[in-house]
């Protein structure tokens, strides 16, 4: 099992301080959250990313996804507001040449919110065009876009393996492929395998634990998820993609590496790594 960390844990640190960490925990791949203060490609993008590319490559670490924020104001593809949705999807373009600047070859996207006075069609509309624009640059770009289902307190139109599904078949694209959030599959009454079943292919996986009710990102054993049982399930259908810590939440901030650490022994503890 190939496990990645997440700089998004150490949103209150330097980016260094997050690379660091990284190398004492033996961890050499991870998921590079695209945000203030680390990385925002509005603000000093080419200084930054030439940054993060020179440690990166000195530490000898590999980013196996790059994930732009998108799940808080102000960029959304669903958007009914023509301009807006235009700017989101702008957004996304300049994010996925980062991404490709840092040789990274995968793109993590969500389909957005729909405002909620309008038919739930118009807006799944909206983010099905915005998307489809996207994976038309992808695939010229070799760039596969992840796409990851959002829990029902983050959207009204991807929550589940039906809404990935859906999205996939009707953009139709080779560069849009499906992944798991281990709490937003827990909170939509799935497991992996109904993924596994229903979706040609998973690139992506986002291992996390979670109190059931919420949308709370938990570090491993923090929560009620059977994380144990979702990771035997990947290993039975031969999955060979990366598996993030994306452990979020002000309980973690203050000391980050102390739950990543707890995180991945009870992985290595559990015998997949």
């Amino acid at each position: 099992m190939k496990v990645a960390g997440m700089n998004i844990t150490f949103k209150h640190y330097p980016f260094s301080y997050f690379l660091d960490s990284m190398e004492q925990l033996g961890i050499s791949s991870f998921e590079l959250w695209a945000g203030e203060p680390h990385l925002y490609v509005y603000r000093n993008a080419l200084e930054s990313i030439r940054r993060i590319k020179k440690e990166v490559k000195s530490r000898n670490m590999e980013i196996v996804c790059f994930t732009p924020e998108q799940c808080i104001y102000p960029y959304n593809i669903a958007a009914s507001d023509s301009h807006w949705r235009k700017r989101s999807v702008d957004y996304f373009l300049d994010n996925m040449y980062a991404a490709l600047e840092l040789e990274t070859s995968m793109m993590l996207i969500t389909s957005g919110i729909g405002d909620f006075y309008l038919p739930h069609e118009e807006s799944w509309k909206y983010a099905c065009d915005s998307i489809y624009q996207l994976s038309k640059i992808a695939e010229k770009e070799g760039m596969t876009l992840a796409l990851e289902p959002l829990t029902r307190f983050e959207s009204n139109l991807v929550i589940d393996k039906l809404g990935v599904k859906r999205m996939i078949e009707e953009i139709q694209s080779s560069s849009l492929k499906g992944m798991i959030d281990t709490v937003a599959m827990q909170l939509a009454g799935e497991t992996p395998e109904d993924y596994f079943y229903i979706l040609p292919e998973l690139c992506h996986f986002h291992l996390i634990d979670g109190d059931g009710e919420s949308d709370a990102h938990l570090g491993l054993d923090d929560g009620i998820l059977p994380w144990r049982d979702y990771l035997k399930n990947l290993q039975d259908h031969q999955y060979k993609g990366y598996c993030t810590l994306e452990i979020m939440g002000s309980s973690y901030y203050q000391d980050p590496q102390q739950v990543i650490r707890k995180s991945y022994e009870k992985i290595k503890e559990f015998g997949v790594i």
